[in-house]
């Protein structure tokens, strides 16, 4: 198993403060990169995690 929870936790942090930098600096063209971003890295942790623990 190469992710182990601590791995997850880190992924999940940084998406979520990548989610709030994009959404500050959402007028501007790398803010919304940077949302769209923080979203799939958060939403990619959660899917992970909860793959790893329901099936």
């Amino acid at each position: 198993m190469f992710f182990h929870n601590n791995t997850l936790l880190i992924i999940f942090i940084v998406g979520v403060i990548a989610t709030f930098i994009g959404f500050g600096l959402r007028d501007r063209n790398p803010g919304i990169i940077l949302l769209g971003l923080g979203f799939l890295v958060t939403l990619y942790a959660v899917v992970r995690k909860a793959a790893e623990l329901f099936g």
